[in-house]
């Protein structure tokens, strides 16, 4: 008895080394194996649309983020978690907390200006509030007055979009003045309201490269719209 005792607590000791053994295994040791870990997570989340693996794909580029503070792909996880509860999981408030965090630890990356801008825009489009939609617009262009980069018309687009909420007008119908203010009313345009906001290139959706793309490899990851 006393043998048999003993071989059962041997065999029980055995199972749980193995299994702690097993367990590290699978623990991310480098900075490219957290993200292909996340990145399988997330692969498999959009295969199965299983949100509890959204979850833990959002975990695990957590982890990495707790893992590497100093890490160069900080900044592509955080986008990379902003990108899931937004697009993957429609959680918009803590979609909202996580672009915040990029504006308050990234503040002079290209990625904090387009995550300012993503705050204000999940609040006008997305949440339908008003308030919070126009403070965060303001905000931004307190930061951002002018857009420095030719190809980058978000503080254009952003007051464009604060002008809608606070006069209540359509988006055509503001361009269509600005036109007119710029001393274009000699001839009557054949464009659309429509087709005069392509042409001028303002857009009323997030910036292009602000999608989320899950390119682990990348310095920056691009965050979602709303499709």
């Amino acid at each position: 008895m006393l043998k048999s005792g003993f071989k059962s607590l041997f065999l029980l000791l055995l199972a749980t080394a193995l299994i702690s053994c097993g367990e590290n295994k699978k623990q991310p040791k480098s900075e490219d194996e957290f993200l292909n870990a996340a990145k399988t997570l997330y692969d498999s989340a959009a295969a199965k649309k299983d949100k509890e693996l959204f979850t833990q794909s959002i975990n695990t580029y957590k982890d990495f983020i707790k893992t590497y503070p100093k890490s160069e792909k900080v900044l592509t996880a955080y986008n990379q978690i902003a990108g899931i509860y937004f697009d993957n999981l429609q959680n918009y408030q803590e979609a909202i907390g996580t672009y915040r965090e990029i504006v308050d630890k990234f503040p002079d990356k290209r990625e904090a200006k387009q995550s300012l801008f993503m705050v204000a825009f999940i609040y006008d489009e997305t949440l339908k509030d008003k308030e919070n939609a126009m403070a965060s617009y303001k905000k931004f262009l307190e930061k951002y007055p002018q857009d420095t980069d030719p190809n980058d018309k978000m503080s254009e687009s952003a007051k464009r979009m604060l002008e809608v909420l606070e006069t209540g007008q359509s988006i055509e119908d503001i361009i269509l003045k600005s036109i007119e203010k710029q001393g274009d009313t000699k001839e009557t345009p054949k464009e659309t309201p429509k087709q005069t906001a392509k042409d001028k290139n303002i857009d009323q959706k997030p910036p292009k490269d602000q999608r989320k793309t899950n390119k682990t490899d990348d310095a920056t990851t691009d965050a979602p719209v709303k499709k």
